[in-house]
């Protein structure tokens, strides 16, 4: 009696040893193919900067539509929207985003625009009227470029950027 009772007991705890070796065969599993996927994914960050009405994500070089159209309003303000004052001003702070290969080039480009506004006395405005996605982290904005001398509107142009 005894030894029936003891061999249940036994069969009893190697089928539990058996389940929890599974069990814990099939967590190791996982575990290892989580690591190996976790090498191949990109960490996705939600932006909510304190001047845009809603939040934006950026997952490796992926960046959500609405913080492209964003940026790219708020770089065209700053690059297209001067006056022989504030280019220097707003260039600067267009220089933190540049490619650091670029860095040289546009820094004069902005020297010789600080020149010419000051020289002919122009100042710039543009209104964006169309944001369009031309490839994942290209945007092209349409609108129009109104030119100024003084107070004085000489030209408006449609120019796509």
């Amino acid at each position: 009696m005894r030894e029936s009772l003891y061999q249940e007991k036994l069969s009893y705890v190697s089928a539990q040893r058996r389940l929890f070796a599974a069990l814990i065969g099939i967590l190791l599993c996982v575990l290892v193919l989580q690591s190996i996927l976790l090498f191949f994914k990109h960490e996705k960050t939600i932006l909510v900067p304190p001047d845009f009405r809603q939040s934006f994500w950026v997952e490796g070089e992926r960046f959500s539509v609405p913080y492209l159209e964003a940026m790219s309003v708020l770089f065209c303000h700053l690059i297209l929207d001067v006056t022989e004052a504030s280019v220097l001003a707003q260039g600067e702070i267009v220089l933190r985003y540049v490619w650091p290969a670029s860095y040289g080039n546009f820094k004069q480009k902005l020297l010789e625009d600080e020149k010419r506004l000051k020289k002919q006395q122009l100042s710039l405005h543009f209104s964006p009227r169309t944001l369009t996605q031309v490839s994942p982290l290209v945007m092209e904005v349409q609108g129009l470029l109104h030119t100024y001398v003084g107070a004085k509107r000489i030209s408006q142009v449609q120019e796509s950027y």
